[in-house]
């Protein structure tokens, strides 16, 4: 009797801190550390999210603008904090590029923990209206009838559509000629004046453009079709690998509690399925998600192993 009560009462101990840690968190305010400079797209959604934790916390969440190093700077410094919920890291999917692309110490699978992706949107192939073709299909037979002679831009080397492209063009053996520009603003113009053939970027840099008719979009990296561009074939229509989408995401430092890693996912996985947060992440052209840290870190961890192959083959890294 007395060694099972024994037993019984270590038995209550080892989940007494769990617990503690639940019911505790959160006791004081929480950093939420943007990777990017203020006024872009993640620090809206970050914004709009901290009020709704804001709330449901009832703690101050501060937002943190840490940007440079394409992200690399405020990943390595969430990574560093205490494990204790109290420095969250709010990024895009360049985490899973850009320490294959800049000198780090930072191995973001081994020193961060993916709590939840927020919100995701693919990318989208787009021509000028003057090149001969208007599929998918006739696209790559252009590529192949006329190698190395088309020029298709994105946002830069190493980039997620970049990447995209690269995956493109293996899979279906065909060549053409990447010209990195430093967003669709700026090669919109070249494009127009036929200097380039293609170029691939978010559906929400590109829809008014479609919409007025001055480009004409072919294919999208998403899985399935895109309702918005139903003349666009999915790329993994046709070759299933090349499915690239943007996301953004929450993620801890290595080490954090799993009680405080579930319930940070749940109260933000809470706000991007709030009716309005919905609305207001679909108006700047992202889908919500929302999915579990397991979820998070399985896309996360796929995406990272396979853009760093691509980029050592591609040897995309400055010597």
């Amino acid at each position: 009797m007395r060694r099972a009560l024994v037993l019984a009462v270590i038995a209550l101990l080892a989940v007494l801190p769990v617990h503690a840690a639940r019911a505790a968190f959160p006791e004081r305010s929480i950093r939420l550390i943007v990777a990017f400079p203020p006024g872009g797209s993640i620090d809206v959604v970050a914004r709009i999210l901290a009020e709704r934790l804001r709330v449901s916390l009832g703690q101050a969440i501060v937002v943190e603008n840490r940007a440079g190093a394409a992200g690399n700077i405020a990943a390595q410094s969430v990574a560093s904090a205490p494990p204790d919920g109290y420095t969250v890291l709010m990024t895009t999917s360049a985490i899973t590029i850009n320490p294959w692309m800049s000198p780090t110490s930072l191995d973001p699978a081994r020193d961060l923990i993916a709590v939840s992706r927020i919100a995701l949107s693919p990318y989208v192939l787009v021509v000028r209206p003057s090149l001969p073709v208007h599929t998918l299909e006739e696209f790559v037979a252009l590529a192949r009838k006329e190698p190395g002679t088309l020029t298709c831009s994105t946002y830069g080397v190493g980039s997620p559509p970049h990447l995209g492209l690269e995956l493109f063009k293996r899979a279906a053996g065909i060549d053409f000629v990447h010209a990195p520009y430093r967003g669709f603003g700026q090669a919109l113009p070249d494009l127009m004046a036929g200097l380039l053939s293609c170029a691939m970027d978010t559906p929400a840099n590109i829809e008014q453009h479609v919409r007025a008719g001055t480009i004409r979009p072919i294919a999208t990296t998403s899985p399935a079709q895109l309702d918005m561009f139903p003349g666009a074939k999915p790329l993994a229509s046709l070759y299933p690998d090349v499915v690239v989408e943007g996301w953004q995401g929450i993620f801890l430092p290595a080490g954090t509690p799993p009680a405080i890693v579930e319930r940070i996912n749940a109260e933000f996985v809470k706000a991007v399925r709030e009716p309005e947060v919905v609305r207001r992440l679909r108006e700047i052209g992202f889908d919500p998600v929302g999915d579990s840290s397991v979820q998070a870190t399985e896309v996360f961890k796929h995406d990272y192993e396979r853009f760093g192959t691509v980029i050592r083959e591609l040897k995309l890294k400055p010597e």
